[in-house]
């Protein structure tokens, strides 16, 4: 049943990610080479002034290097890389050697493309295959990782999140990292308004709660050191883009203005229906 489910929902995010409308309303809305979301510091400081989706993109990026102590000789694994941004940016921020793993080739494709015109291709590599069954060349190094890193991709597929834990944790060497900013649903009852406005169009099968998502860290066999509830981060996200894609009238995979369906995930993300988290969990 699993793997069924697996390869299903791979086929579909893989054509939501690999679709013109998608790529190109990321690249205007969400800022060059980002595809996951941001950390808006104004919301904690108001002396902060707010800021791009893509600044807030990368502060994001920044907090998880800090926070989850990435530093020169330490190995990290990106389960959904992307289009590689995060990665590289680990990559010239820490000086640490990085391997992403993507389902997309024109992901994989762009990304390494970023790791040679950034000069970290020495240490960056991409490779194309499924978090659920990592391909042979991450698989071979399992043990050998001080971090894994992910940033809103295991959403995607949270119906195999068993699977994905045992990936990760296989991939650590002990007392290594898990660093994951993550979508998460409800642990209450999911409204039909959500199931329409925001999991049909992210593809998403299954989001499990924050409860349910600790849960099955600490069952995979990871003691979490830090969990944060980073949905207010979303919630503003969301409205920010939903404004970016009304002046250039961009329309989602499945044919709907892309402004409704942002407004939508806004009020969804306000009123708890979907969240945002930020883990550290250790691998005992």
């Amino acid at each position: 049943g699993i793997v069924v489910a697996a390869t299903t929902i791979e086929k579909n995010v893989g054509g939501y990610y690999n679709s013109g409308n998608t790529g190109s309303a990321y690249k205007t809305c969400w800022g060059e080479g980002n595809i996951h979301f941001g950390y808006f510091e104004h919301l904690d400081d108001d002396k902060v002034p707010d800021s791009t989706f893509g600044q807030a993109a990368e502060v994001l990026t920044k907090k998880m290097i800090s926070l989850g102590k990435i530093k020169k000789g330490d190995k990290v694994l990106d389960l959904g890389s992307g289009y590689g941004k995060p990665a590289c940016d680990v990559a010239l921020t820490t000086k640490a050697e990085v391997w992403g793993v993507d389902l997309s080739e024109k992901h994989v494709d762009a990304a390494t493309k970023r790791a040679k015109s950034l000069g970290v291709d020495k240490t960056t590599h991409f490779v194309n295959g499924s978090f659920t069954s990592l391909p042979e060349q991450v698989a071979k190094q399992k043990g050998s990782f001080t971090h894994v890193w992910s940033q809103v991709a295991w959403c995607h597929a949270h119906s195999s999140l068993e699977t994905i834990l045992q990936q990760a944790y296989s991939s650590l060497q002990k007392g290594g990292m898990l660093v994951v900013n993550d979508f998460v649903g409800t642990d209450n009852k999911v409204e039909e308004k959500t199931k329409e406005h925001v999991w049909k169009r992210l593809h998403f099968e299954t989001l499990v709660g924050p409860k349910t998502w600790k849960k099955k860290v600490e069952e995979a066999g990871f003691t979490i050191m830090e969990y944060h509830d980073w949905s207010k981060h979303l919630a503003h996200g969301y409205s920010k883009l939903s404004g970016e894609a009304a002046k250039h009238g961009f329309k989602s995979a499945d044919g709907v203005d892309l402004t409704t369906n942002y407004k939508n995930s806004s009020e969804a993300a306000k009123i708890g229906q979907i969240g945002m988290n930020f883990c550290i969990a250790v691998k005992k």
